[in-house]
């Protein structure tokens, strides 16, 4: 194990490391980014909420459908709408920032890492949060959730940098993070990264008397200060501007709500059980197979004595140790309070990936011994590759089509499992370590924008197709409860959903003709609105979408 000397004594590369994963990171999050529009509903929704910040020039509330949208605070829109005036609007615009915080989690990861695990371990770590499939595949797409994991991350991170350190500007890095995530999506950020670094404090004070000690060291005040001055004006406007209903809505609705699961997306505690799974690959399945042996007998008897002996001295951890407890803390209760809740999405866990990712490379500089782990793993990979190429024989949708398309690259990635398992049993597990990882890299690099584009072509493009008919016929248009993002982006207007007969009524009455719905085939045939029966004019390829004209 590396000292804490040793480790400190290390050059930090302080150009030449940053500007390799820069340049990695950007090869993995930026190509194809805008090869694929809006995709709907949530994709889109902040593409095209930016561009109404953007077009109206107003910026005090985030924009849907061209009405005031309390659901989230502003930071995120306002760099999306800023992205829109250096580049102009386009998707690869609307998701520059996303794709741009995950590059930058990464460098933060390695950046406040290496003092603690060394420079190869922390270099390895940046590689494997930012080829990590689900990252990556968030990246490509406008959403708050990496923005925020990244200034999630980089607050806990230099709040365990200064306690090591005292340096202060680690302890404003720290807070002036978490002052940019709670405006970025609300006071969930503040409770966990309290709650984790608060755990880590409690778990390391020995005796537990030093506790208020060291949480005081910390300097919550300071970061309360800073969180206040950097937020109370904007949440004050919000507050103002809608006479309240903004914090009835966000506060209450959305974040009470959604940790009760009261709003949507419920699903069972064991969701992120396949997400991390093939999310994580091939990295999971590394995890996976090193853990195996601890379940036997023997192995448990000596993690406990470990873990007896880590407890008892768990007031003079030396500095790496220290690191690597709190990042097992951070990656376990991320995982585990998003299970417990019921509201879930495989996004939910993108704060857990980075910690994850440093306890994956300091494992690896201990695996290259386990010769028979490595053979298994590869045998795995090998047989997901040649699943992957039988796939489009039992698989329907998109996935068929992406994976029939894209068949050399799977072919790549089994010649690649093939020579890792080759490699693993000469015993050159160093070369096949460093092969695995260039893999990941790579196959991610590729097959990431590819998925997405094949998304697109398959769901969202014969959509857009409709709403081209649309924009030839100058047709009003309306939709049925659900609201389409994508129609306000192309259409450049206010495009309502319809709730009932009497909406449906006033919407042909009013406006101007052709009047036109979109809607689902099986809702139009349930809705007794309308006098004269609508003809159909299109329909989008999977049948979720059906253009009708109703006069």
């Amino acid at each position: 194990m590396t000292s804490d000397s040793e480790i400190a004594n290390q050059p930090a590369n302080a150009l030449a490391v940053p500007l390799v994963l820069a340049i990695v990171g950007l090869l993995l999050y930026l190509p194809g980014l805008g090869s694929y529009g809006p995709l709907d509903p949530t994709d889109s929704f902040f593409i095209e909420s930016g561009r109404e910040l953007f077009e109206s020039n107003n910026y005090l509330l985030p924009m849907h459908n061209y009405r005031p949208w309390l659901d989230k605070p502003i930071l995120y829109f306002w760099a999306v709408a800023g992205s829109y005036h250096l580049l102009g609007v386009s998707p690869f615009a609307g998701r520059l920032v996303s794709a741009l915080s995950g590059v930058v989690l990464g460098l933060s990861t390695y950046g406040f890492s290496w003092p603690y695990i060394g420079v190869r371990q922390a270099t390895i770590a940046a590689l494997i949060f930012m080829s990590f499939p689900l990252a990556c595949a968030i990246g490509h797409m406008s959403l708050t959730d990496l923005p925020l994991a990244a200034l999630m991350g980089i607050a806990l991170q230099a709040l365990f940098h200064f306690e090591k350190s005292r340096k202060i500007s680690a302890c404003l890095i720290a807070y002036f993070a978490l002052a940019l995530a709670f405006l970025c999506k609300g006071p969930i950020a503040v409770i966990i990264v309290g709650a984790i670094y608060g755990l880590y404090l409690l778990l390391t004070s020995s005796p537990l008397k030093t506790l208020p000690h060291r949480i005081l060291q910390a300097k919550p005040f300071w970061g309360l200060l800073i969180i206040a001055v950097v937020n109370l004006p904007w949440y004050t406007m919000a507050a103002v501007g809608t006479n309240g209903e903004f914090l009835r809505e966000f506060f209450i609705t959305q974040n009470f709500g959604r940790m009760v699961g009261a709003v949507n997306h419920q699903q069972p505690f064991w969701f992120y059980i396949p997400v991390l799974l093939g999310g994580l690959f091939p990295w999971s399945l590394l995890a996976i197979l090193l853990s195996l042996p601890l379940l036997t007998k023997t192995a448990l008897q000596e993690v406990q004595i470990k873990l007896q002996k880590l407890w008892s001295e768990r007031g003079r951890l030396d500095n790496r140790t220290a690191y690597l407890f709190l990042c097992t803390i951070w990656a376990v209760f991320v995982i585990v309070l998003f299970s417990a809740i019921k509201t879930k999405l495989p996004t939910y866990v993108l704060p857990g990936l980075p910690p994850l990712a440093v306890l994956i490379a300091t494992v690896l500089a201990h695996v290259e011994s386990r010769k028979k782990t490595l053979i298994i793993l590869g045998t795995l990979m090998t047989a997901t590759m040649i699943g992957a190429l039988i796939a489009p024989a039992i698989t329907k949708d998109w996935v068929t089509v992406f994976l029939v398309k894209e068949y050399l690259i799977f072919y790549a990635g089994l010649l690649a499992a093939i020579t890792f398992t080759v490699l693993a049993w000469r015993g050159q597990t160093k070369t096949a370590l460093n092969m695995l990882l260039a893999s990941a890299i790579t196959l991610t690099a590729l097959l990431v924008p590819l998925g997405h584009l094949a998304f697109y072509e398959h769901r969202q493009k014969p959509f857009e197709q409709l709403i081209e008919r649309i924009q030839a016929a100058k047709a009003d248009i309306a939709t049925v409860v659900v609201e389409a993002p994508a129609l306000s982006y192309y259409l450049h207007r206010r495009v309502d959903p319809l709730r009932d007969r009497a909406e449906g009524k006033a919407y042909l009455a009013g406006g101007h003709k052709p009047h036109y719905l979109l809607v689902p085939r099986e809702i139009m045939e349930s809705l007794n609105w309308f006098d004269r029966a609508p003809v159909e004019l299109g329909k989008t390829k999977n049948g979720k979408w059906t253009l009708y004209a109703l006069d």
